[in-house]
């Protein structure tokens, strides 16, 4: 276990060194969060805390931060010493945080809980992180952020917890700890930060998740080994081109997440999901188009029933639906029921997005 000193030196005779008192306690483990919020550069250089308190499945992750490459940092605090308990919290939370997809789910929940305990509020974290970090955006867009990293802060660590967090830096994931000591001199309280366990770079390359280009290669290469470039081609372009404002992301080596964008006069916008293309996992031999539940409420209710009359559309994982594609032929019976829902679609989100925004927005007044 690490203990720190300190001693001051007065003048140059080595006879006039003087202890400096260590202090601890409830003020001390009170105040080093607050300060820390207020400069995080104490944590580390260049990072900037986006969320304190974000809650995950897990529970609420302290402090959440990018780092100077982009990539998402889970502090885990302690108002004393580190244990072994803190290691399987920080690991829950920064899990949690893993399983989000970072173009649909991450940036949206970053953004949504931002603004409080002192964070910085961020409407839009994808704007945000393209300007703050327009290398590694260009490069894989939000992917740079996961996996994210683990670091622990407290007034010292237990020799457990040291132990589990450098077995797990072993193991691949970049685990580091931090502590911070406190001291009385002179009327001042001085805090000194020692890196127990360091950040090691080296395991951000050797655990870094495909970029979008690689993602999007990894797919052409699935479909050219089912034979199904064409007919994953023709539904992807046919509803791209239906869809106002369509763009695709690359969530996986098998699937196009299609999402729409829609900007209002003042600049505001709104973006998600419309449906999900994939090679059905089943099968590996026909298309499926998901519906997700959470593009459900933004859907036109009459278009989504016509649809479900006119051709199979199946519940999926989660309150999800599904239309299955075995080949061309079967996707030209589907073809224009298809494009006239996600037309309907299309405009039943602008209508909404529309209504939203006016209804947010402060009442005219008369002028004097």
């Amino acid at each position: 276990m690490n203990e720190l000193s300190i001693w001051a030196l007065k003048g140059d005779e080595a006879e006039a060194v003087e202890a400096v008192d260590a202090v601890s306690g409830l003020d001390l483990e009170n105040r080093l969060e607050e300060t820390l919020v207020r400069r995080p550069e104490m944590l580390e250089p260049g990072i900037q805390l986006v969320g304190r308190q974000t809650p995950t499945d897990g529970g609420p992750s302290d402090l959440l931060g990018v780092d100077a490459a982009g990539q998402l940092v889970v502090f885990e605090l302690k108002r004393g010493r580190v244990t072994r308990d803190a290691v399987t919290q920080c690991i829950d939370y920064a899990s949690a945080l893993d399983a989000m997809d970072p173009e649909e789910e991450l940036a949206k929940h970053i953004a949504e809980h931002s603004g409080a305990h002192g964070i910085e509020k961020i409407d839009n974290f994808k704007a945000w992180y393209r300007e703050q970090y327009e290398e590694q955006y260009a490069e894989n867009e939000l992917s740079g952020l996961l996996p994210p990293r683990l670091v622990l802060v407290g007034l010292g660590v237990d020799d457990r917890a040291e132990r589990m967090a450098r077995f797990l830096q072993v193991g691949g994931i970049d685990f580091s700890v931090l502590t911070f000591y406190g001291f009385q001199h002179n009327g001042e309280t001085l805090l000194a930060r020692q890196v127990e366990v360091e950040h090691d770079p080296v395991i951000e390359t050797r655990r870094r998740k495909p970029t979008k280009i690689e993602k999007r290669n990894a797919l052409q290469n699935w479909l050219t080994e089912h034979g199904l470039n064409d007919l994953f081609d023709t539904i992807l372009n046919t509803l791209n081109s239906s869809l106002p404002n369509a763009y695709p992301l690359y969530p996986s080596h098998h699937t196009v997440s299609l999402n729409m964008s829609i900007i209002s006069e003042s600049g505001n916008y709104s973006n998600g999901p419309f449906c999900k293309i994939r090679v059905d996992a089943p099968s590996e031999n026909t298309i499926a188009i998901i519906l997700p539940r959470s593009a459900l409420p933004r859907y036109d209710n009459e278009s989504l029933q016509v649809l479900r009359s006119e051709i199979e559309l199946t519940p999926y994982h989660h309150g999800s639906f599904v239309i299955r594609v075995n080949n061309h032929a079967h996707w030209e019976q589907q073809r224009d029921a298809i494009i006239r829902f996600a037309e309907a679609a299309g405009k039943t989100w602008r209508q909404q997005f529309e209504s939203a925004r006016r209804a947010s927005s402060p009442p005219a007044t008369d002028a004097p």
